[in-house]
């Protein structure tokens, strides 16, 4: 081993050059490779003699030089040709991410021009737009060979637009979903549809990213949905009829006219008619569903009521003349649509014994065999016949013809005006002759204007009527009739207004109504029980009872009504020999705590006796008092004693409460009597000895 004598690092004897500072060292001849014994010259030894050194030596030394000079030349050569090499790789890798970055685009500028291109689109914010203009800038001042900064460029322009490009989506959705959710109003279908191009366009424009046409077409969407939107006028709408005996469905009875020509339109479907009913709590109107729209014609049943004058002046011609009429008229009723008439005879008394059938030939049996006589309770009639078909279901309709005026009604024509009023359903009414006077017609005529009817005074019996008659029923079979289920199911002791409007293209029309669901609800099932009862207590059955009555968990439990009914109707009162139901009203409706309902009404009823007035004093003295001074005032004083039977009608006034209970299936039912019957006055108006 030797040091350097440059920088003292130990070398092999044989180095040449230090390995740490590169001197060149002097070379002993001891049998190293560097030896006198080593003949061949090394690598980088010079083989030209030196003149100025030893011989042998300086022969070796000129070799090294050469040979390290060459060595170090090629050295030098290839790490400046790595270099280069390794630099074309780099930059071809770099080229590479540069066009995948590009993402299609010829080049960079390209790129730039394609995004320049679809920012025109987007809608920026003033911050926006200078940071975009700021990253802009630097990218277009790039070395058009820096493919690095080229790619970082991309990169952050990528970046920018893919921030702002979800703010704008964000924000293009959620107005998109506002301009969905915008009430349609009273479009019709073709201005639906055309809010649903709307809708579709502006999908096509956000997925277009055209996000600065957004704010146009919306303004033109806004405009449009707002002017159809827009109730149209065009039609004269009325709500001539309700009928809530089936509530909670509900049925509205119209007559649609167009306002220009009178005509009524035939085409108006469901989703043409808008109801809403006005909340009782808030005073909002809730719109319903609409379930059935369709005119009465052919699809709906419609219950004809025909209060047919039988007194004793429609004897001979008259009598002939108005049952041929009659019968006309049963030719034109849709029996097979489902219409149904009743027959109801008037003289001094009513006749209630018939029905509603669809049946035409008993019906024209019935005609047959009428029989005038007596005197002419026309107001009765009146009242008796509205209440009689208000409880029927579907449209209904009063027809009366009298050829006089009224005799022997316990009602007045007042009260005739303010139970039609109550009900509307139309009556219309026809007298034929000259008995009457100018004042008596105008009463008549008020009378069918309160039900919404008319009066039609004619000089005789003759086809007029027939027309007319035909006319009043095509002109009710013309009525829509609209069906819909109330959003307020429990508003059974208050009133409600009902909005109706009906719009078919650029033409529509509307109307409203108040109503009180719960008075026509138990109006109807009220008036249901009490013809079931009286008919069930003159066949001495209890049959049509049994739809109105609950049944009672104890059937021996005699504070139920079914016990008291079916005890009244199968036992009967042996002194009556008939009984027939006047006229009803309810005056209050309470709920209860345990949600049955409280019902007070008045009932007023004809009975008809068949009794000496020695028992019909200790039945009611207050009766036999009355009997007795009509059969005087009759028949003379003391003509009739008081052992001799005596026929005799008396009109009975109660003032019963009922308990009604709702029945699992949702309908109501009569269960108890809510403590005793309060009795009216009673007057016995008719007397047979």
């Amino acid at each position: 081993m030797k040091k350097c004598p440059n920088c003292s690092q130990e070398l092999e004897d044989y180095a040449a050059f230090c390995s740490t500072c590169g001197a060149r060292q002097n070379v002993e001849e001891t049998g190293s490779p560097l030896s006198e014994n080593h003949t061949a010259p090394l690598p980088w030894e010079d083989s030209t003699p030196e003149t100025d050194t030893v011989h042998t030596a300086g022969k070796k030394t000129n070799k090294k030089q050469t040979i390290f000079l060459v060595a170090a030349l090629m050295i030098l050569l290839i790490i400046a040709g790595g270099g280069w090499i390794l630099n074309s790789l780099k930059e071809a890798r770099l080229q590479e991410q540069l066009t995948e970055t590009l993402d299609g685009a010829d080049t960079f500028e390209r790129w730039i021009q394609l995004q320049q291109d679809r920012m025109e689109g987007y809608l920026l914010t003033e911050a926006e737009e200078q940071q975009y203009g700021f990253l802009l800038e630097g990218a277009e001042a790039l070395n058009a060979t820096d493919y690095a900064a080229q790619i970082t460029a991309v990169n952050d322009l990528s970046a920018f637009e893919e921030i702002l490009v979800t703010r704008l989506q964000g924000e293009a959705q959620v107005l998109l979903e506002q301009m969905e959710s915008m009430e349609p109003g009273y479009a019709s279908d073709a201005q639906k549809a055309k809010l649903e191009e709307y809708a579709a366009e502006m999908k096509d424009l956000i997925e277009a990213g055209e996000y600065k046409q957004l704010d146009d077409h919306v303004a033109q969407w806004k405009a449009f949905a707002e002017e159809a939107a827009q109730k149209k006028t065009g039609y004269v709408v009325q709500i001539m009829q309700h009928d809530f005996t089936t509530y909670p469905n509900v049925r509205l009875y119209l007559d649609i006219e167009e306002s220009a020509s009178g005509t009524v339109p035939t085409e108006l479907s469901p989703n043409m008619f808008y109801v809403s009913e006005k909340d009782a709590k808030t005073g909002n109107y809730l719109p319903c569903v609409v379930t059935k729209a369709v005119q009465i014609n052919e699809n709906e049943r419609l219950n004809i009521n025909i209060l047919a004058d039988t007194s004793g002046s429609m004897e001979g011609r008259n009598m002939d003349s108005a049952k041929q009429i009659m019968k006309d008229f049963l030719n034109t009723v849709q029996f097979q649509a489902g219409d149904h008439v009743k027959l109801t005879p008037f003289n001094s008394t009513i006749g209630k014994l018939g029905s509603f059938t669809d049946d035409p030939q008993s019906l024209q049996r019935e005609i047959d065999s009428y029989q005038p006589s007596g005197q002419t309770k026309l107001y009765d009639s009146l009242i008796y016949g509205v209440q009689d078909v208000s409880g029927q279901e579907g449209a209904k309709v009063v027809l009366a013809f009298t050829d006089g005026m009224d005799v022997g009604s316990y009602n007045s024509a007042q009260d005739v005006v303010n139970v039609v009023a109550q009900y509307q359903i139309p009556v219309f009414i026809v007298r034929i002759g000259d008995a009457g006077t100018a004042a008596e017609d105008r009463m008549l005529e008020q009378i069918a204007q309160a039900s919404g009817g008319r009066f039609l005074h004619l000089s005789q019996f003759s086809t007029e009527l027939t027309e007319f008659y035909n006319h009043i029923y095509r002109e009710l079979k013309q009525y829509y009739v609209v069906e819909y289920e109330t959003q307020q199911p429990d508003l059974l002791t208050e009133s409600t207004d009902i909005s109706l409007y009906v719009q078919n293209q650029d033409i529509g029309g509307e109307a409203t109504v108040q109503v009180a669901p719960g008075q026509e609800l138990f109006n109807s099932l009220l008036g249901g029980f009490l013809r079931s009862y009286v008919q069930d207590m003159n066949a001495h059955k209890y049959d049509q009872l049994a739809d109105y009555v609950a049944v009672p968990t104890d059937p021996e439990d005699r504070t139920a009504i079914e016990w008291q009914m079916k005890t009244q109707v199968l036992g009967g009162f042996g002194d009556i020999e008939q009984e027939t139901l006047m006229d009803y009203a309810i005056t209050d409706i309470q709920m209860q705590e345990d949600g049955s309902i409280l019902l007070s009404t008045v009932e007023n009823y004809e009975t008809q006796y068949y009794e000496t007035l020695e028992d019909l004093k200790n039945l009611s003295p207050a009766i036999a008092s009355e009997a007795r001074n009509y059969l005087d005032s009759r028949y003379g004083e003391g003509t009739v004693d008081d052992t001799q039977r005596v026929r005799f009608w008396v009109r009975v006034n109660q003032m019963p409460q009922y308990i009604l209970t709702q029945s699992e299936e949702g309908g109501w039912k009569f269960a108890r009597y809510a403590g005793n019957i309060q009795f009216g006055p009673a007057e016995v108006f008719d007397a047979e000895w």
